[in-house]
């Protein structure tokens, strides 16, 4: 009998050994890759923030990334330690370490769970993506992520929208309800992920729509939409090509309680009711119908708009009817007046973007504008008074 003892206890080392080696059950191998993304049938690149988990053969992402990837809502809830991901025909919800998932109100196996990591919670990328009908492919040679992606998408103040890149359709959803589809835009986006929401009231919401897509970014869309009671009033855009972005006023100025609705060559203000207040024919003020115009900064007594293909600021009194280019007006050297006029003829030369006239604020009745000089690089300050405009036309 001790004999068997002795010989039991010289094997225990071995089994320890044994038993240590042995992987954990609960805890299954992972290790992080750095990866690119990219998404969508023109296959845009996606930065993430952080390296991919690969977790039992499957590439995992952080949950907000996967809801910015793929279109979705998503909400985090602490106090449970729940995960909710929302979007057209989804509803899914999984917690970390359970291989059970709700999809749609069923329960759905995951072939690996989600994990915490840092303060991060990460999620099974393939798993969402295929329950919103999408594919993803994993290009181990270059370490490449390719995932399909049909949808931008926007919320605020509890309201939220998509847009389906590929046929126009637009959803919208309050709180976390399922979308409902609301109409078709004219409108065609291939990029776009988020969409600009801007709820204005309980019953309407402005949404706002811009991507710069091709080759060094040229090829530029931009909209507006106007929704309320859950139908679509109205709706604006163009396309344009350049160097340059869509700098309309949009939500960057104070519009007094109105929004700004454009196609690049005529302009109109609505209420928050969707009501027309004032609208203009922007190649009417300026005499050039075929040019392409932002605006820039409004007031109810003047506007100040971007004559797109030439950069040249124009200055449009309202009360006075009286239109001007800045830079003829302004006090500006005559070289660099001169400079403005030939860089006109051909913007999209000019390497130096900020040679232009921009803007800055009004002190009482002086407009102030900042330029850089061509000839020192520095940035100026130029005043104007809005007494001294002249009824002279560009």
């Amino acid at each position: 009998m001790i004999d068997v003892i002795k010989r039991g206890l010289l094997w225990l080392p071995l089994f320890l050994v044994l038993w240590l080696l042995l992987p954990s059950p609960s805890h299954a191998a992972s290790s992080f890759v750095k990866a690119s993304v990219e998404y969508g049938p023109f296959k845009s690149p996606f930065t993430l923030e952080d390296p991919v988990m690969m977790k039992d053969g499957r590439v995992l992402l952080p949950l907000r990334e996967v809801g910015d990837i793929l279109g979705l809502k998503v909400h985090w809830n602490q106090r449970q330690q729940r995960a909710s991901l929302y979007g057209v025909n989804l509803e899914m919800t999984l917690q970390p370490g359970s291989d059970v998932a709700d999809v749609n109100k069923e329960k759905k196996k995951l072939q690996t769970s989600a994990e915490v990591i840092n303060g991060k919670l990460f999620i099974p990328l393939r798993f969402v993506a295929e329950a919103v009908s999408e594919e993803v492919r994993w290009k181990s040679d270059t370490k490449t992520l390719s995932v399909g992606s049909s949808y931008a998408m926007g919320t605020d103040k509890g309201i939220t929208f998509w847009l389906n890149r590929k046929n126009g359709e637009f959803y919208q959803a309050i709180g976390n309800r399922t979308p409902s589809l609301i109409g078709k835009l004219d409108i065609l986006v291939e990029e776009l992920r988020h969409l600009q929401v801007e709820r204005l009231s309980d019953n309407s919401s402005y949404v706002r729509l811009y991507e710069a897509v091709g080759m060094s970014a040229l090829g530029k869309r931009s909209g507006q939409v106007f929704v309320k009671d859950g139908q679509i009033i109205k709706e604006s855009h163009f396309g344009f090509m350049g160097y340059y972005p869509d700098t309309n006023t949009y939500s960057l100025y104070d519009l007094q309680g109105k929004v700004l609705f454009t196609d690049g060559k005529h302009a109109e203000f609505l209420n928050h009711q969707g009501e027309v207040v004032s609208s203009f024919d922007l190649g009417e003020l300026t005499g050039k119908k075929d040019e392409v115009y932002m605006i820039e900064y409004v007031t109810d007594s003047y506007m100040i708009l971007r004559e797109y293909g030439t950069q040249h600021l124009i200055l449009y009194h309202r009360m006075r009817e009286i239109t001007a280019y800045v830079h003829e007006i302004l006090p500006l050297p005559l070289s660099e007046k001169k400079f403005l006029e030939e860089v006109a003829l051909d913007r999209n030369n000019e390497p130096d973007r900020e040679l232009i006239i921009r803007f800055n604020k009004q002190e009482e009745n002086t407009l102030l504008f900042l330029y850089k000089s061509k000839t020192t690089s520095q940035v100026d300050l130029y005043p104007f008074n809005l007494a001294d405009l002249k009824n002279e036309s560009p």
